[in-house]
């Protein structure tokens, strides 16, 4: 078996730890794997608690390798960004160094290391250990072009309050477009300089491979792909939500006694009538916040199923429901701490996303047809919910007051506005279409079904050539 092995070509996966990092590099990995490649899996120990709830198909096609980032039993609260991505940048050079050592010694020697762009030391280690370097990029084209020029100094900030900037292959954006970091840089310095630095050398990686698809960012990717060796490789979810009728291709692990009650709840509601809330596995919501958005849901009388989180270890208190609401809700709506996201937004009875518009999130809620109702939170949410709203037009967007909070009376009128009437009838078209054309792109012969290929065929033809 292991002689088999050596004979197809190998490559090493290295994700950012954190939920919304690791499944489109797993995902991806599967893509791969299925493709005839050997994948090894590395990531720090603390990211171990994530793979639970993994498609146990998934986890079979890969190997799995953990290194220490100092923080095994998981971040503390109290946690010096700055100090840790040092920490990282040093046992995470030397592991995945060793590692290639180790691999090369036992006659299954990688060709590439596909790394999370957030690794700003990635591509210096595939690079000095004769490896090919792969940037992965879990963002958009359109967040990755604004930081891109930030970092080599063009205008990506309008230079008055209510004023607007050009950025080639996207619409006008306002200051409430662009990444947070960009828009409010004071007291983000470093993670500003950190997210842009993904950049730094992207012109020096081998490849440059996108979770997006060509149609969905086609001007964009005009306007970046002769500068980098761009592959748009997306979406990178499992194969089963995206159309593929492979009997290989499962529904997602994880929680299983929850799952069931979540979607036994929504096998009881009518098509399209259920308005599903979730803001990701990140943001902490104020209480003022989650009271204006549970008097919306209330007052909107729509069914709803929410995912109110708890928050972690290492988070201020937040994302608390206010006293009695479950109680006055019982008959309309659903809370639960967590549910699988793909298998709610592809059951039929959803009608409607409230999302902060992660890019994962996004994706998700694109992928399986649903409109949105974007309250993005900070990071790259808010250039993806212009792109919901204005560009792909399958979502609208809340308007924030003076104080940044979002109103009762707003989250409902989005609601509405989905949901009701010939504009919710319009948006729900739109969504349609992108669903139809992202599973035309991971379907056989799709334009990123083909780039995986082209890139499965390249890295073939670099261990044949180094053998």
């Amino acid at each position: 078996m292991e002689e088999e092995r050596g004979k197809s070509a190998h490559v090493l996966l290295l994700p950012y730890p954190s939920q919304g990092h690791i499944n489109p590099l797993l995902y991806f990995a599967d893509r791969l794997a299925s493709n005839g490649l050997r994948v090894t899996f590395v990531t720090p120990i603390q990211s171990k608690k994530y793979f639970h709830k993994a498609d146990p198909a998934v986890l079979a096609s890969t190997h799995l390798e953990f290194f220490s980032d100092g923080h095994d039993d998981g971040l503390p609260p109290d946690l010096d960004l700055e100090a840790y991505q040092s920490n990282l940048r040093r046992l995470g050079s030397r592991a995945v160094g060793d590692l290639i050592d180790r691999l090369t010694v036992q006659g299954v020697r990688p060709v590439s290391l596909v790394y999370d762009s957030f690794y700003l030391w990635a591509l210096d280690v595939a690079h000095d250990h004769g490896i090919l370097g792969v940037s992965f990029l879990t963002q958009s084209c359109a967040v990755g072009s604004i930081y891109n020029r930030y970092l080599h100094g063009h205008p990506v900030r309008p230079k008055e309050p209510n004023g607007h900037v050009t950025i080639p292959g996207m619409p006008l954006l306002g200051l409430r477009d662009i990444p947070s970091f960009i828009a409010q840089p004071e007291g983000n310095r470093f993670i500003l300089e950190w997210l842009s630095g993904q950049f730094e050398n992207i012109d020096q990686a081998d490849y440059v491979l996108v979770n997006s698809f060509d149609s969905l960012e086609a001007e964009v990717r005009k306007e970046i792909a002769e500068a980098w060796s761009l592959m748009m490789i997306g979406p990178a979810l499992p194969a089963v939500y995206l159309g593929s009728k492979n009997p290989r291709a499962t529904k997602m692990s994880g929680e299983q006694g929850m799952l069931t009650d979540c979607l036994q709840w929504l096998d009881g509601r009518p098509v399209g009538s259920v308005v599903y809330v979730s803001f990701g596995s990140m943001a902490v919501l104020s209480a003022e916040q989650m009271e204006e958005v549970s008097g919306a849901l209330r007052r909107s009388k729509w069914a709803f199923l929410w995912v109110v989180r708890p928050p972690s270890a290492n988070e201020k208190a937040g994302n608390s429901l206010p006293e009695g609401f479950m109680e006055a809700t019982s008959e309309q709506g659903l809370v639960v701490p967590w549910c699988s996201q793909l298998d709610v937004l592809s059951h039929r009875a959803v009608g409607c996303f409230v999302t902060h518009c992660g890019w994962n999130s996004t994706l998700e809620g694109l992928t399986q047809g649903v409109p949105m109702v974007a309250i993005p939170q900070w990071s790259d949410q808010p250039t993806n919910s212009k792109l919901v709203s204005d560009v792909w037009k399958m979502g609208v967007r809340v308007e924030v007051d003076e104080k940044e909070v979002v109103r009762s009376g707003e989250v409902e009128r989005c609601i509405r506005e989905v949901m009701e009437g010939e504009r919710g009838a319009e948006l729900r078209r739109n969504a349609q279409r992108w669903k139809d054309l992202a599973w035309e792109a991971v379907a056989e012969g799709g334009s990123s079904d083909n780039n995986i290929k082209k890139f499965v065929a390249n890295m073939s033809s670099s261990h044949l050539n180094s053998m």
